[in-house]
């Protein structure tokens, strides 16, 4: 099983465009966005959930907080584990939601940690002991307020280049002589990135990432009526350029039949990038991307 694979194994969520929008990644032991259901549908796995990091303050993405924050009160778990919420600075959305919960959910029994984020801002992060941080970026959704996606990076070493030839005799002496910072060096890996609700991302905050969960709301550009959500082809070339190795697609628009999401975007992966391994969340599934009924491709879905 590849690295993508094996992350995209531990990646479970629900996202439909406008109703609710979730990821948890079990490793790391964090919930990206909370929109509403994530509570019934997390039972009392939501015990395991140390981080949540919130891409901004829409409904849609936050409507799922209280239930969260109340289950991990009540439920059979770790009532005293603590919990940290990270969003973007001076969202006001967030703000509300923060004191509305501040005020109905006052006797936890465990110790609620809000934090405001900066884009570039580095979190350190628990994941199979390695040297693993969360660094949050700006994205383009909303023209009045900042909003963030986050990647989960690790931090690797590899043998510089210049003593590729070597043989590792060699290298042993050369680490006795001069230390392991002479031979060695160090680079981050992005393992997984979630962009939120978002334009096309930024090439280099995804760039050589193992899975990347990227906004798809529209099929085609003909259907965006604001620039304020991707398209399903814009996130494909992303990655393509990118060198993504898996594509998560997300917030696809209702207005589609499944089908036609399917089939669409298997079509747009053929002709942009025929290896890339694109997937798509469909509700609670996450399903590869395949032309499954060409009979309902062709037929146009209702506009929600």
């Amino acid at each position: 099983m590849s690295l993508s694979d094996d992350i995209l194994s531990n990646l479970t969520g629900f996202s439909k465009a406008m109703y609710s929008t979730w990821f948890y990644y079990r490793p790391g032991r964090v919930l990206f966005d909370s929109g509403e259901g994530v509570s019934t549908t997390m039972d009392n796995f939501s015990f395991g959930i140390e981080s949540i990091f919130l891409s901004h303050g829409h409904y849609d993405h936050i409507g799922g907080l209280p239930g969260i924050l109340h289950a991990r009160n009540s439920g059979r778990g770790d009532k005293e584990k603590p919990l940290q919420i990270f969003y973007p600075s001076g969202d006001s959305l967030i703000g509300a939601l923060r004191d509305y919960t501040d005020r109905v959910c006052f006797r936890l029994s465990y110790k609620l940690i809000w934090n405001e984020v900066e884009p570039g801002q580095e979190i350190s992060m628990r994941v199979g002991g390695k040297g693993v941080y969360c660094r949050a970026f700006q994205t383009q959704h909303t023209r009045t307020a900042l909003t963030l996606g986050y990647s989960i990076i690790e931090r690797r070493t590899k043998l510089r280049d210049e003593f590729s030839t070597h043989s590792k005799d060699r290298i042993r002496d050369l680490v006795v002589e001069y230390g392991r910072d002479h031979v060695m060096q160090r680079y981050d890996h992005t393992l997984l990135a979630y962009g939120g609700d978002s334009l096309t991302l930024d090439l280099k905050e995804v760039e050589g990432a193992e899975v990347v969960v990227h906004d798809a709301t529209f099929l085609t550009e003909k259907d965006r009526d604001e620039p304020t959500h991707a398209t399903s082809e814009e996130a494909i070339r992303l990655a393509r350029d990118a060198n993504v190795q898996c594509l998560v697609l997300h917030h696809v628009s209702s207005r589609y039949s499944a089908d036609r999401i399917l089939n669409t975007v298997a079509s747009q992966v053929e002709s942009i990038a025929p290896d890339l391994k694109v997937m798509v969340a469909l509700g609670r599934s996450i399903q590869p991307a395949r032309k499954r009924n060409s009979r309902k491709f062709l037929e146009q879905s209702s506009r929600v």
